[in-house]
């Protein structure tokens, strides 16, 4: 019975001291075949890849698409998207 609650208790310390490894995030997930990290600016949550090599119109970043469409996100923050007057670039 002593060594069921010794090894018991061997379970339970090793089990805290490998939880932070089990439920903690991966630092770079993969999205659309692009590795990165989700971050929330205010409200939105953006994609952003740790490679940022594709470019467009001389801009390095990436195409992303969402339930909105599709969306050109520069590595300098500028966006690439179709609003109501067509294609533009946002800040």
């Amino acid at each position: 019975m002593k060594l069921g609650t010794l090894a018991a208790a061997a379970l339970l310390i090793c089990s805290f001291a490998l939880a932070p490894n089990i439920v903690r995030a991966d630092e770079n997930d993969w999205y659309q075949g692009q590795q990165g990290q989700w971050e929330k600016h205010g409200s939105k949550w953006r994609w952003k890849s740790t490679h940022g090599d594709q470019w467009f119109q001389g801009k390095q970043g990436h195409w992303y698409q969402d339930k909105k469409g599709w969306h050109w996100y520069g590595n300098d923050g500028r966006e690439y998207t179709e609003g109501s007057h067509g294609w533009a670039w946002h800040r």
